[in-house]
């Protein structure tokens, strides 16, 4: 039982087959050992609901619980706030590399270049926040200095969709839920990524070329961390909604920010740092688990 105030949460719990047994027992007896009430449980396919009254001053430690049971079963688990959980969701912003895309562009871009060593160690590091954004974007791009503009196009072709990503991009679009891309990687592959997936709304970093080379050079104001939280505020204010109503995915630590900005802020198959910082976080299944903690059934 609870003392004191207590907010109301629901523990989602999903995956892409049916919950193991042990796992949802093993749930029951952690559940039971915490100071909540258990309001009501409901099951949607592959995915459990469990709606509690929780004391807020409980919840950091329960969380350690909940990531604990997430890793022995890999069952993807998010405790959120009733009132995030059933807000109509009208907006979904995502991070485009190792995000929307498999790949970091920018890595695939300097393998081509032979510097891909030199560019990959920068990326891991900026990405795991040991780095400054900007000054690790800069300098990677300095590296890419003669790139042509064809290979672009090359790399373009071959990249490969997160899995869930295409499936979830059509269920978002048939909800008439918006979607964006805040990417700090480029415009070219970003643009390109909004068509193919019918997406609303695309902010990346563009870069200058001379003639079909690139001169090593960012145009204008970087997309990094801060600039991803002000496009969540922003995008907001455009659609007159809440930020309550905005779900964040993303994987590196520029997108943490946004992520903590946006009423559901999900770390996906994350750094270290992000997976730390997030409230919520899919490490197991698809991108179309997402569904679950948006208070919709999975496919």
């Amino acid at each position: 039982m609870i003392s004191g105030a207590s907010t109301d949460f629901v523990i989602v719990c999903t995956c892409t087959q049916e919950l193991p047994e042990d796992f949802t027992q093993n749930l029951k007896k952690k559940l039971s050992e915490v100071p909540l009430n258990v309001t009501r449980t409901e099951e949607r396919k592959n995915s459990h609901y469990y709606f509690v009254k929780l004391d807020p001053e409980h919840l950091s430690v329960f969380n350690l619980t909940l990531i604990d049971l997430s890793r022995i079963y890999q069952v993807d688990i998010g405790c959120i706030p009733l009132d995030i959980f059933k807000a109509n969701k009208k907006l979904v912003i995502f991070d485009m590399d190792s995000t929307l895309i498999t790949a970091e562009v920018i890595n695939e871009m300097a393998m081509k270049h032979h510097v891909g060593d030199k560019v990959k160690l920068i990326t891991e590091k900026a990405m795991n926040g040991e780095l400054d954004f900007d000054q690790s974007l800069k300098e990677r791009v300095m590296l890419l200095k003669g790139f042509h503009r064809r290979h672009m196009e090359d790399i373009l072709a071959n990249l490969s969709y997160t899995p869930g990503v295409p499936e979830f991009l059509k269920k978002l679009k048939s909800m008439g839920v918006k979607t964006a891309i805040a990417s700090g990687g480029f415009d070219y592959f970003a643009r390109n990524i909004q068509a193919q997936l019918d997406m609303d709304y695309v902010f990346a970093n563009d870069l200058e070329f001379e003639g079909d080379l690139l001169t090593g050079k960012v145009l204008g104001s970087v997309i990094n961390a801060e600039a991803k939280e002000r496009i969540v505020v922003e995008l907001a204010k455009n659609e007159s909604i809440t930020l309550d109503q905005i779900v964040a995915i993303g994987d590196g630590a520029n997108d943490i920010p946004m992520l903590l900005k946006a009423g559901l802020g999900i770390a996906i198959h994350a750094k270290d740092k992000v997976q730390r910082s997030a409230k919520y976080r899919i490490n197991f299944g698809p991108m179309t688990q997402i569904l679950s903690f948006m208070n919709y059934e999975a496919l």
